[in-house]
């Protein structure tokens, strides 16, 4: 599907569609990709069929239904604003459950030597990859937070994937995010100009987007070998204070580095302050040797 969809093959992307959907009939996601490739392909009737379909099986992403370029063609009509009117309840539904999954598995805190309670601190909030997590949060990160006197914060998506979690979707991460602010404010004075968001793989593309939605609450973003789909996630021009400091980190043998290179260059015309770091040699992986970079990081995204 994803190669006939490249191609914009819309045809053979309907065909393999129709087949995954046939396999697992009650995927919401499955049923909105198909709306996408029919009204890509001209059938509008189609796309909305397909869209009302997967409203009726959960779909819940109204970030991604109210920007996905693909359905350009139906949005506005009157069955798209029902079936997004669906998407919105189930999104409150699926809010309900998440903010009870966060309660039943807190985040971690790890409070600096020598933490005065009494005064704001900086605050680094780590977002774990695709099916890890927060207990699996690297050293590294760690002790970098330990060393330069800042909170380290690290939540847990709530949808289980493999031996770990997911973050699932920009929303739900965005919600799980807020909850994660509103927890850590019962916890610790926060210094709200010196709060970074990071994040590896999956993480990394969350701490990228939610950055990018949210730039009044970031100082910095550190966006660590996560993926990017210009289509989707390009950003918003910066604001007149100009955003949050962007530092990109991937390896070069990494898939993702071209989509690392491409959003460097979009976030820096977009008025970001952008720094990208590609470590030679290195794959898919979090760069744990690679402590002088991490600190670099951080210095960066903190103003430093």
């Amino acid at each position: 599907f994803a190669e006939a969809y490249s191609a914009h093959d819309w045809a053979r992307a309907i065909t393999v569609g129709l087949e995954i959907e046939g396999l697992t009939p009650d995927r919401s996601a499955h049923q909105y990709n198909l709306a996408c490739v029919f009204a890509l392909s001209g059938d509008n009737e189609g796309a909305l069929d397909w869209l009302e379909s997967a409203a009726r099986v959960g779909f819940s992403r109204v970030g991604l239904l109210a920007t996905d370029p693909d359905l350009a063609a139906v949005r506005g009509s009157d069955r798209f604003e029902r079936a997004a009117a669906a998407v919105r309840r189930n999104f409150h539904a699926a809010q309900a459950e998440v903010e009870r999954r966060f309660h039943t598995a807190p985040p971690l805190l790890f409070l600096p030597p020598g933490h005065d309670p009494s005064k704001p601190s900086p605050v680094l909030i780590a977002l774990h990859g695709f099916g890890d997590r927060a207990n699996g949060t690297p050293t590294q990160w760690r002790r970098l937070a330990a060393k330069r006197g800042v909170v380290l914060v690290v939540p847990q998506g709530v949808r289980r994937a493999g031996p770990g979690f997911s973050w699932h979707s920009a929303d739900e991460a965005d919600t799980i995010l807020g909850l994660t602010f509103d927890w850590l404010d019962d916890r610790v004075a926060v210094d709200r100009e010196r709060v970074v968001l990071a994040g590896f793989s999956q993480g990394g593309f969350m701490a990228m987007a939610l950055g990018g939605r949210h730039p009044e609450l970031f100082a910095g973003v550190i966006p660590v070998a996560g993926g990017y789909i210009q289509e989707i996630d390009a950003p918003q021009p910066a604001s007149g204070r100009g955003g949050p400091r962007f530092y990109f980190v991937v390896g070069s043998k990494d898939d993702a580095a071209p989509q690392n290179r491409l959003a460097a260059a979009d976030f820096t015309a977009a008025g970001y302050d952008v720094e990208l770091k590609v470590l030679p040699g290195v794959g898919h992986v979090f760069p744990r040797e690679n402590r002088r970079e991490l600190r670099k990081a951080l210095e960066f995204a903190l103003g430093e």
